[in-house]
């Protein structure tokens, strides 16, 4: 772990591009020399954009035509994980540190960002304050995911505080089958996301109020206050040179969608449409329930609401529902792609 004892740098970036922004938090970790205290970057984001994942294919979840055609640009990151939203302004830091000083990789360096990141929400006055896997929430939604990587020798966290999230402008640039598949959409994340204009006691924090609580977070943590680094014009163009050249490797590589047929909207909360012989099949499983289904042939959706509403999106479970109430080629195939939908939450 990482002492209590050593003294963080902290470099402050100032406001980037979308490009930038990921390019020299990347290029950063991946020149990380093995004698590096913690680095804490701390950088905003000059515009709106889409953050895809490392192993994500943004042609697969997102209607790309829409998002340039909405000026929101979209880069791919090298932590993991699926579209996150970075609205303009938004405030982000990461922790970088040598691998060598991390017994497990940047396991554990994942999780002092996370407790970083959850202590500055609480000093901010959100109460509720957890951490669901890789993601925080808040009163029940969630509020912040978080990631982690190696890159070379430097592991890398990162995470960013979202202080407004649009809803309408994230759905525009969401790859979606149909227009029911949008309308299911809305309602699941305007449920299960939450921003700090919604839960701070006051107005959304400005990123000075935000800076100002990370520092008196780090600061008690590491019982000593972060080391103010100001790196020159060079070292800069260095860890952005280095930052492209990692995430061209990174593009070149196939990717796939972060969630097969679908979008996760938190851990809980899962929005699927795919296609069969009984046409489009739309699902949304709430933790290990079916909460919502629709189907486009109307006898069969009949049957579907009836008796799945609630039940667990299991094969057998699907089936031992469905027999006797639909032909058994039907009930074979929605309950084979339901369950997969479902395990491929799991695999995700």
């Amino acid at each position: 772990m990482v002492a209590s004892t050593v003294t963080p740098e902290w470099i402050d970036a100032g406001a980037r591009s979308a490009e930038e922004l990921h390019t020299l938090y990347t290029g950063l970790a991946s020149s990380t020399p093995p004698e590096s205290p913690l680095r804490v970057l701390w950088v905003h984001s000059q515009e709106p954009h889409i953050s895809v994942g490392a192993s994500q294919d943004p042609a697969v979840d997102l209607d790309l035509a829409a998002c340039e055609a909405n000026g929101v640009p979209v880069v791919r990151r090298p932590l993991g994980g699926g579209s996150v939203w970075v609205d303009a302004d938004q405030a982000c830091f990461f922790l970088v540190q040598p691998r060598q000083v991390l017994a497990r990789g940047h396991r554990h360096l994942f999780a002092l960002g996370l407790g970083i990141a959850m202590d500055v929400l609480r000093e901010l006055g959100l109460e509720g304050v957890e951490a669901r896997g890789q993601d925080v929430w808040v009163q029940g939604r969630k509020i912040m995911g978080t990631g982690a990587a190696t890159l070379n020798e430097g592991c890398v966290f990162g995470a960013s505080f979202l202080r407004r999230f649009p809803v309408e402008r994230f759905l525009a640039c969401v790859h979606a089958p149909s227009d029911g598949y949008r309308e299911w959409l809305r309602p699941a994340l305007e449920e299960g996301m939450t921003d700090c204009a919604a839960q701070c006691p006051e107005a959304a924090p400005t990123p000075e109020r935000l800076e100002a609580a990370l520092s008196e977070v780090l600061e008690r943590r590491f019982s000593t206050p972060a080391r103010r680094y100001r790196p020159s014009a060079a070292d800069y163009d260095e860890w952005l040179a280095a930052g492209r050249e990692e995430l061209a490797d990174l593009a070149d590589s196939q990717g796939g969608p972060a969630i097969r047929d679908g979008i996760r909207v938190n851990r809980e909360n899962h929005v699927f449409e795919t296609r069969g012989h009984c046409g489009r099949l739309r699902l949304h499983i709430t933790g290990t329930h079916i909460a919502r289904i629709w189907c486009e042939d109307p006898s069969v959706d009949r049957v579907l609401r009836e008796t799945l509403v609630g039940e667990s999106p299991e094969r057998l479970r699907v089936r031992s529902r469905l027999n006797g109430q639909l032909d058994t080629v039907i009930v074979d195939e929605v309950s084979a792609r339901i369950d997969g939908l479902y395990r491929g939450i799991a695999a995700a």
